[in-house]
């Protein structure tokens, strides 16, 4: 990743030229993603995809995109928190959005409970 992420500067060079700013989000975006392992690439630019689908579905209403874009976050780390609560046996399913659900959790095996001597 560059070191010329400074906001200032990169806030004057939106308003005098944006194409030019596009161009080096593009190659920040780029560089993230080479920089990450090969087996994760593929995953990385289909996301990466998305949110540029969503600046471009709400070009005139930037407010909106960034939302779409925060709630594509929140899932993706729902989902990951259920996944590991799943893991872990919690009971907590967490939705964004959405009211706390509670349910039971399979557990591979059945489990035994070790008493350790003191």
């Amino acid at each position: 990743m560059s070191n010329d992420l400074d906001f200032d500067k990169l806030s004057k060079l939106f308003k005098t030229d944006p194409e030019k700013f596009e161009e080096f989000r593009k190659r920040e975006i780029e560089k993230v993603i080479q920089s990450a392992p090969e087996r994760t690439q593929k995953r990385l630019r289909g996301i990466q995809f998305q949110v540029d689908a969503k600046r471009e579905i709400h070009k005139n209403a930037p407010y909106k995109a960034c939302m779409e874009i925060s709630n594509m976050m929140h899932d993706s780390f729902d989902e990951l928190r259920n996944y590991l609560n799943e893991l872990s046996g919690k009971t907590e399913y967490v939705n964004y959005g959405q009211p706390t659900q509670t349910r039971e959790c399979a557990v591979a095996g059945d489990s035994k409970v070790i008493s350790f001597r003191r």
